[in-house]
């Protein structure tokens, strides 16, 4: 073990490590601009003030004081990412032998997850009829969100795509996810066939390696074109909660509802646990509860009064 002796050094061994594990350049930036907010708000350099208090301190000041552009405080989900990074780097200092065994104090502030209403059929179809592709900008738009749609994809996936990894004949592709990890994802003949007019179209003799997707110079398209499209197509139709991870959800919820199962979904998503996944069981119920007629109870005893009334 190597004998760190303030926490800069302890940062850059940390940092050094998870550079061997081949994260991605994602999960780096991750942990460093975290790790970053957290050392400017701790202002020292003294190993022992990687201490507890000092965890729960931070915690209750990104719940409490920090506050994003539009005022607002962050979100209960965005304070839990920011100490998850946090923990990685305390767990690592107790690995290390630097700091002391806490590891099972280091409890996540909990995360109340709110009730997110899915797209509903009218709003698909209203969502699919705004879509135009008679251009290449217009039909490659049309893919991104089918691929949300049918295939539950991230955003940041979909530009990761190169033609070599899809098979329109057996309707898989192949999906770069968090982490690097590949996991191979089904799509519907609508979104197989889309696919096929648009490589037809568009990107037809290009190599196994080429990029799926192209922006409007002729280079792969990035996350942040992706997003760009979302705002637009917002805009086009009225749908003011719309954003590419609510496709997401439809996706995984519709996916339950309609007889899928967990696992199988979880594998889809590509959720490294099955307690990520879960969630939609709970959003599948919701919506069966939409879809189905509420047997009443109450209605039954009233109906009978009424007859008797007669």
């Amino acid at each position: 073990m190597k004998n760190y002796t303030t926490v800069t050094d302890l940062y850059n061994g940390f940092l050094l490590e998870q550079k061997f594990r081949n994260n991605s350049e994602k999960t780096l930036n991750y942990y460093m601009e975290n790790l970053n907010n957290f050392f400017k708000w701790l202002n020292s350099d003294d190993i022992e003030d990687l201490n507890l208090d000092n965890w729960k301190l931070y915690g209750v000041y990104l719940r409490e004081i920090v506050v994003k552009r539009n005022g607002d405080n962050l979100s209960e989900s965005s304070v839990q990412g920011a100490m998850r990074a946090i923990k990685a780097f305390y767990n690592y200092g107790i690995e290390q032998q630097i700091l002391p065994d806490i590891s099972r104090k280091l409890k996540l502030p909990k995360a109340h997850y709110r009730e997110e209403r899915i797209l509903d059929d009218e709003e698909i179809d209203h969502l699919i009829s705004c879509l135009s592709s008679p251009t290449h900008t217009g039909l490659r738009n049309k893919c991104f969100i089918f691929l949300m749609l049918d295939c539950g994809l991230r955003r940041g996936e979909i530009p990761k795509i190169n033609i070599g990894h899809l098979d329109i004949k057996s309707r898989t592709m192949i999906i770069n996810g968090k982490g690097g990890k590949q996991r191979v994802v089904p799509m519907g003949e609508t979104s197989a066939a889309l696919l096929n007019d648009y490589i037809e179209k568009y990107r037809k003799g290009s190599g196994l390696n080429d990029p799926l997707f192209l922006d409007d110079y002729g280079g792969r398209c990035t996350d942040n074109l992706v997003k760009q499209v979302f705002r637009r197509i917002k805009e086009k139709t009225g749908i003011n909660r719309l954003h590419p991870h609510l496709l997401r959800h439809t996706f995984a919820t519709y996916y339950i509802a309609d007889g899928g199962d967990l696992e199988t979904l979880r594998i889809i998503l590509g959720h490294a646990n099955i307690q990520t996944t879960q969630r939609y069981l709970h959003m599948a119920a919701n919506l069966k509860l939409q879809r189905s007629r509420h047997n009443s109870h109450l209605d039954i005893i009233y109906e009978e009064r009424r007859t008797k009334l007669k």
